[in-house]
């Protein structure tokens, strides 16, 4: 089956995002860069009282530090227009920085030292990997063009998730405000026929398919 929007995007809006900021960081790996990887992640961690999910994400970064990890939080909806056929949302974009900690136990590996200074490859401490971050994504559409439906993005805040003597993790939050507006007359049949829903044979979906589709729809 082929998957069509709305939005006249190949993506849903949420991949998009989150696999365009992935992209507008890449350039920060090395050979060229600093960081090991950037990765997407699939889950949510907010705070360091969140010891498993701070622990689901150590795994998944898997030693790999310095590195970033990006992934999606809340997505907050307003209703716009006359029966609530148009939506406008507001979708966190969260990005998380890891780097080894163990550099000394008065800042850690907050501020760059002497190697990170002599080298770009070097890691250069927690302090210059978020202001890199947010001079790439701030004010950038992700995914690249304004016409997928969603503004730029918008910084929120900063804030540590955990210190350890193996790991320091910390997190920004964006903001990305996106849209979607949908034919207030369609039913189940125009819906399939719109995003060309078809079975695994490509021939178009029985009737009896739809009508299971449309009874669904009515309850």
């Amino acid at each position: 089956m082929s998957h069509a929007f709305v939005t006249a995007d190949t993506r849903p809006q949420r991949t998009r995002i989150q696999r365009g900021a992935i992209d507008l960081l890449a350039g920060l790996k090395r050979p060229v860069g600093y960081l090991v990887d950037v990765i997407p992640w699939g889950a949510v961690v907010r705070n360091d009282r969140d010891e498993e999910g701070v622990a689901m994400l150590v795994d998944a970064i898997g030693g790999r530090t310095p590195s970033i990890a990006v992934a999606l939080g809340d997505r907050v909806f307003e209703n716009l227009g006359i029966g609530g056929v148009g939506g406008r949302a507001e979708i966190e974009l969260l990005v998380y920085f890891a780097s080894s900690n163990a550099r000394n136990q008065q800042i850690g590996r907050q501020e760059i030292d002497s190697t990170g200074t002599a080298s770009d490859t070097a890691d250069p401490g927690l302090h210059v990997m978020m202001e890199h971050a947010l001079e790439l994504l701030i004010g950038q559409y992700p995914g690249g063009a304004a016409r997928t439906a969603s503004k730029q993005l918008r910084i929120d805040r900063e804030e540590e998730l955990a210190t350890t003597p193996a790991i320091t993790l910390w997190l920004q939050t964006y903001k990305v405000t996106t849209a979607t507006k949908v034919n207030e007359w369609r039913n189940a049949t125009q819906l399939l026929t719109a995003i060309g829903m078809t079975g695994v044979s490509g021939d178009v979906l029985p009737q009896d398919r739809i009508d299971v589709v449309i009874e669904l729809q009515g309850t």
